[in-house]
């Protein structure tokens, strides 16, 4: 299958099945940079965590890799229960290449998106460690709360960029963003991908970012329906998922569109498959009724 990029009808990408993703046991976000920042000392990070969190120990003051533990949750494993911990790596240099050729077709939420990178010269990266056992939602809640912590230690970010995700949003948006903890995932650690299917009028659109935290991504492949619209029931969609903990079952059916609007008296069927885009993961594959294309079982 070949895709097509959306504005460049002749770059034409093929599908890599040989590129698989997996739950983030370490979930990564990468913040992004013009000039080289100063990265705070470890206590002056642990007060600022504590004002999100309450009670913080210092794991390690290593500048390469600071870390500390956030008592406020419990990680249970078979040696016992702890408490997660929320990592800062030290500034690197930031290389374009990162960032591949196929996921940057896929920021859509910043305008210049092109630009934007080519200004950025350094990257912060932050992530959770001893967290993956976790109840997923109590998870995002503190990651969400580093992702603003570290925010806060480096008004000078111009950008945020989550690999698992292939999302690009900037720092500015990410602050403004006041929705509640949960939809804060969404927005900032989900994204919502859109490919034309080379030689056919099919379309498809899916979301990436979801199977990071054990949960499906959701996939359409489609024909005749607005991408506008169905990009916004996968966000739909994907806050239903995360809020309920992925209730749907294979031959369930869920609100479909109709004038592009989200209405019970159209059902899609739903089924679980392997994704027809890379990286491989599991997908809840929608069928949008009469607008469905390719095969399914």
């Amino acid at each position: 299958m070949g895709l097509l990029d959306r504005f460049k009808k002749d770059k034409v990408f093929k599908q890599k099945l040989d590129e698989n993703a997996d739950f983030q046991s370490l979930f990564q976000i990468h913040l992004l940079f013009c000039d080289k920042p100063n990265k705070p000392e470890a206590t002056i990070i642990k007060e600022a965590l504590e004002r999100k969190f309450g009670n913080i120990d210092i794991v390690s003051r290593d500048k390469s890799l600071t870390s500390f533990a956030v008592k406020k949750y419990i990680a249970k494993f078979k040696e016992g229960a702890i408490s997660p911990q929320v990592l800062m790596m030290e500034v690197q240099s930031f290389k374009q290449e990162t960032i591949s050729e196929l996921d940057r077709t896929q920021l859509w939420d910043v305008k210049d998106s092109e630009e934007l990178l080519d200004s950025c010269k350094y990257r912060l990266i932050i992530s959770d460690m001893m967290s993956a056992t976790m109840e997923y939602k109590e998870r995002c809640e503190m990651l969400v709360g580093w992702l603003e912590v570290t925010l806060s230690l480096f008004p000078e970010c111009i950008a945020i960029w989550v690999p698992s995700a292939g999302k690009l949003l900037t720092s500015e948006q990410v602050n403004n963003n006041k929705a509640k903890v949960e939809d804060k995932f969404i927005y900032s650690c989900v994204n919502v991908r859109f490919f034309n299917i080379q030689d056919t009028e099919d379309m498809l659109v899916d979301t990436l970012g979801l199977y990071a935290i054990g949960l499906p991504d959701i996939q359409y492949h489609f024909h005749d329906l607005n991408p506008d619209d169905i990009v916004g029931h996968a966000y739909n969609v994907a806050s239903y998922i995360f809020d309920a903990n992925a209730p749907v079952k294979s031959g369930e059916t869920i609100d479909g569109l109709e004038d592009g609007r989200m209405t019970r008296e159209v059902r899609w069927r739903c089924q679980y498959e392997e994704s027809l885009i890379q990286p491989v993961r599991e997908v809840m594959d929608i069928c949008p009724g009469e607008y469905a294309s390719g095969r399914r079982g």
